[in-house]
């Protein structure tokens, strides 16, 4: 048996132990609040300037990688011999000419500016409005409290970019929106589709945008204070962006190849309907969603997740 005075001793040391322990905890928690007092008491002029930092951020860097993303977009609708993302440009060049790697441009820049603004402002004022870097219960659920606040200002970013990424999908995969400038393929887009075609690409494009910003934002925020410690504040924050990128490309990628392949023009596809003697006929008839994902399979969905890797680890 342990003598009193070494239990005394044992016992003194654990609860020496554990006070640093839960001291060191509250230490922490209490830094992440300081930071980010300015989520607890947002003022139009923060949620301004949260909301302009992020659609200019989205705006340059979805701009400059342009190429890429036509790229990533063609391997998605198109076939090439050569799959690598070297490969693939320098086949769009030998067809269409070098400036095919510009393709839809005008709504890459309008579409992601406006679609920034919308989900880093809002993603400030969830965030806020959630009480989850406050220190209150909020914070004991942080993780899922974030995947909320970033996916719900998802869908109200996206809600605005949903019919300038279609297209910009059609500018760079469609051969009857080849030639035309960003207002005549509005124009067209407008005839063509409307607001219903909106509405009927909306969950499509949810299923690319909200998976990706929800994981893009969360983990962020997660790996920036798991990785406190580690060492320099801008490698932290510049490592977390990374990681972060790299999970949000991986598990948006089924619904980016979804929202490309629907919008590329080629969705009809043979029913088979009455004519109009009774008999059987084939006829052509647009593809539903749920018909496009089981003739994709799993591999077909992750079409281009390569090249889409190597767009977003650029763009963060």
């Amino acid at each position: 048996a342990m003598p009193a005075a070494g239990r005394v001793s044992h016992v003194t040391t654990c609860a020496i132990t554990n006070a640093r322990r839960v001291d060191r905890c509250e230490t922490r928690r209490s830094t992440r609040c300081a930071a980010n007092a300015a989520d607890v008491s947002l003022t139009l002029a923060t949620t301004t300037s949260y909301a302009l930092a992020g659609g200019l951020g989205c705006f340059i860097s979805h701009g400059l990688s342009v190429p890429l993303d036509v790229i990533k977009t063609r391997l998605q609708v198109q076939s090439f011999e050569d799959e690598s993302v070297i490969a693939v440009g320098r086949e769009i060049v030998r067809r269409d000419g070098v400036g095919a790697l510009l393709d839809g441009w005008e709504s890459t820049f309008a579409g992601y500016f406006i679609q920034g603004a919308c989900k880093y402002g809002f993603f400030e004022v969830f965030k806020a409005l959630s009480g989850v870097n406050s220190g209150g219960s909020a914070d004991d659920h942080r993780l899922l409290t974030l995947l909320l606040c970033a996916a719900s200002a998802e869908v109200i970013g996206s809600a605005f970019l949903t019919p300038l990424e279609q297209i910009r999908i059609k500018t760079v995969s469609d051969a009857s929106y080849a030639s035309d400038g960003f207002f005549e393929a509005a124009k067209k887009f407008a005839r063509e589709e409307g607001m219903d075609g909106i509405i009927q690409s909306l969950p499509v494009t949810y299923s690319k945008m909200v998976p990706y910003t929800a994981v893009q934002l969360a983990s962020f925020e997660v790996l920036k204070v798991a990785l406190a410690d580690v060492g320099d504040a801008s490698v932290i924050k510049t490592s977390s962006a990374v990681l972060a990128g790299i999970a949000a490309s991986l598990s948006s990628q089924p619904g980016d190849t979804l929202l490309s392949v629907r919008n590329s023009g080629s969705l009809n596809a043979a029913v088979t309907a009455p004519d109009s003697l009774g008999a059987d006929a084939a006829v052509m008839a647009p593809e539903s969603v749920f018909d496009t994902i089981i003739r994709l399979g799993p591999a077909g969905l992750m079409t281009g997740w390569r090249a889409r890797l190597v767009h977003v680890t650029t763009i963060v």
